[in-house]
């Protein structure tokens, strides 16, 4: 396992009024996709899910690899070269139940990702410079166009 100097936020492409609670789901979309078996029991590529409730759950230990940000090399010269492959452990990935193209995070969902991202950040000594989205990484929206990611970073404070 490596120490975590990264965090990436996504979004499940899924409409949390379609589907509140798709942790389930995704764990099983994912065993299919990979079956990549996380040491704690799951096949979810993300370390963290919530709900749209707020309900955080862990998937993968922080620091373990995971299967959420397959396109491993900096895009587009967003990110310096040297971050390299984000799935090896290096990064915490955050996925929140919902399609932020179309819809917004609900409030429980904001506070849930707050304190989880300021309990990380102190834990790992992550700075808030270190917060990415998956599109910062990828050809695609993730995690959604209603998200900005200066107002996701200063939710650390």
């Amino acid at each position: 396992m490596k120490k975590p100097s990264y965090i990436m936020v996504h979004h499940s492409a899924v409409s949390h009024d379609k589907n509140p609670d798709q942790f389930v789901a995704n764990n099983e979309y994912h065993r299919a996709k990979w079956n990549f078996k996380s040491s704690m029991g799951f096949f979810l590529g993300y370390n963290y899910e919530i709900s749209k409730i707020g309900l955080v759950r862990q998937a993968r230990a922080d620091g373990e690899p995971t299967a959420a940000c397959y396109q491993s090399l900096a895009y587009r010269g967003v990110l310096p070269r040297w971050t390299g492959n984000m799935n090896d452990g290096r990064c915490i990935h955050i996925c929140l139940d919902g399609y932020f193209d179309i819809e917004k995070p609900e409030p429980a969902q904001v506070y849930a990702l707050r304190d989880l991202l300021r309990k990380l950040a102190k834990k790992w000594g992550i700075p808030k410079g270190n917060v990415y989205f998956h599109r910062n990484y990828a050809p695609k929206t993730c995690p959604g166009k209603n998200l900005d990611l200066n107002w996701v970073r200063n939710l650390i404070v």
